[in-house]
């Protein structure tokens, strides 16, 4: 009885070392937007999948994306490379996009290269930008000191929100943490996200809720961001 008892505390424990390590592994992957160390590597043409123990993440190899999902989802659309014609790509359809629009609706995997192809008007075009461009101001990043450390001042979390721009011939969302204007305290109250201004080394006591318009709560469901409700959610209660 001793040694199954013993057997059995050392299952339990190993369960939740394993647990501790996944969730701390998964976190990882969603914030600093890496790949899971635990899991299996499976490579593909297009990407390869890991195949961590609760969900699988497919990393991109031409457009070097990481999207996270379940064992019941699909394989990922990676993005394809584009081919402009001063500055603008048509699609299967004759919808004209520019460079910076298109890097935009699919920077992240929001909008895959099937749903670009089948965007038969400059609304459906509109749409995904208004969806895309709001959701990526949304996506901010933690600031850390020199040794990784998340910064903490009067219980927020230093923040920067990015800006979605073209650096020496690159579109993407960049973040500009040595401009002190764009900093901001954020923290989490009441299953809410607030933020408000950093100023002075403190944060102004005028918070605003991080939340998305009605508008965009009802268009992001033609995008990929209907398989991230968990987040979605917050953006867009009342």
């Amino acid at each position: 009885m001793r040694l199954i008892k013993k057997i059995f505390i050392i299952t339990i424990v190993l369960l939740l070392i394993l647990s501790c390590l996944s969730y701390i592994d998964y976190f990882l992957v969603k914030t600093k937007n890496v790949v899971p160390k635990i899991s299996l590597k499976e490579e593909k043409k297009e990407f390869i999948v890991y195949k961590a123990p609760f969900y699988k993440v497919w990393y991109c190899k031409d457009s070097k994306i990481i999207v996270i999902g379940g064992y019941d989802d699909p394989d990922a659309v990676c993005p394809k490379n584009y081919t402009y014609d001063n500055g603008y790509y048509t699609n299967s359809l004759g919808i004209k996009i520019s460079q910076r629009d298109l890097e935009l609706i699919t920077k992240n995997g929001i909008y895959t290269s099937e749903m670009v192809e089948a965007m038969k008007d400059n609304k459906s075009l509109n749409d995904a930008v208004y969806v895309a461009s709001l959701y990526g101001k949304t996506v901010y990043k933690k600031i850390v000191d020199k040794k990784d450390n998340e910064i903490l001042v009067d219980d927020n979390y230093l923040v920067v929100f990015p800006e979605f721009k073209k650096v020496k011939g690159i579109y993407d969302w960049y973040y500009d943490e040595e401009d002190e204007t764009q900093i901001y305290c954020l923290k989490e109250k009441d299953n809410e996200i607030i933020y408000s201004k950093y100023e002075n080394n403190s944060c102004d006591k005028n918070y605003n809720k991080l939340k998305l318009d009605a508008e965009w709560c009802g268009k992001y469901k033609d995008s990929t961001l209907v398989y991230n409700e968990d987040v979605i959610k917050k953006l867009c209660e009342e």
